[in-house]
């Protein structure tokens, strides 16, 4: 996964005090729920469209995206994917949302599925 851009969870809570902020977390609908950052949406790995995405940021294209999942590897394959569709502004949240919960970061939490 050459020149992947990587944040810590830290960094992109204080950059998203100061401007908006676009994080997807690709993580499954299940787990989404279960538990995720307060500023993520879920747009799930397996149906990911870099395209559709970009094409949604209402102008802000320019920005970075900043893609999470459970713990990083997910992510990482995500940022990949919109690599290889011509996006460069993809940036992956080292530790995922287990980095992000133990920062004491803004989270939603559902219900636990049994």
């Amino acid at each position: 996964m050459n020149g992947l851009t990587t944040i810590t969870a830290s960094e992109l809570a204080e950059r998203s005090s100061q401007a908006p902020t676009d994080l997807i977390d690709v993580r499954t609908p299940v787990e989404f729920r279960s538990v995720h950052a307060a500023i993520a949406r879920n747009v799930p790995l397996d149906s990911l469209d870099p395209d559709q995405v970009m094409g949604q940021r209402n102008g802000s294209a320019q920005q970075p995206l900043y893609l999470i999942c459970k713990s990083g590897s997910r992510s990482a394959k995500a940022c990949q994917t919109f690599i290889q569709a011509g996006y460069a502004n993809v940036v992956s949240v080292q530790g995922g949302t287990s980095a992000w919960d133990q920062a004491g970061l803004p989270v939603n939490r559902g219900k636990e599925s049994v």
